[in-house]
């Protein structure tokens, strides 16, 4: 009875704590998602770790700015397209960085395209869920590692 206690301990510490520190950068911290996949389509997120706000590191000036203030050059077609991210905080399972994003390009009807990436921060696993319509959802899995800000591109 004494073993199974010990090793229940055991498997429950070693699940509380973090497997990687983070690294920061002031109060930017980023992450890279999809290192299981086979592509090499991986995500990049640097955001604050205060209210989980999406920014991007301007090489440029040396300093980060938020993502809505981020200029693409190219052209520009007729998309419409939303990006919300919030810090949920939870001190049992550790805390969500939460991206949503809703794609109004090449929609018919009035549909769009929502997607909603939601990373354990303690665990670094982000779930995504893709949804088209009201009735069509798939979700995948993938890990993350924590990555240097100013070094890295943000996907979006």
């Amino acid at each position: 009875m004494l073993k199974i206690i010990f090793v229940l301990t055991t498997v429950l510490l070693i699940r509380a704590f973090p497997k990687h520190k983070p690294i920061f950068s002031g109060p930017y911290q980023a992450l890279k998602c999809g290192s299981n996949r086979n592509t090499s389509a991986q995500e990049v997120f640097i955001f604050d770790n205060k209210k989980g706000y999406l920014y991007y590191f301007d090489r440029t000036k040396e300093k980060f700015k938020p993502l809505s203030q981020r200029v693409n050059k190219g052209i520009y077609w007729n998309s419409m397209e939303e990006i919300a991210s919030r810090l949920e905080l939870n001190k049992l399972i550790g805390n969500k960085l939460v991206i949503t994003y809703i794609d109004y390009l090449n929609q018919k009807d009035s549909q769009k395209r929502i997607i909603e990436k939601s990373i354990n921060l303690r665990w670094l696993v982000m779930h995504t869920f893709y949804k088209k319509n009201s009735k069509s959802t798939f979700s995948r899995k993938d890990n993350c590692i924590w990555v240097d800000p100013q070094k890295v591109s943000t996907s979006y």
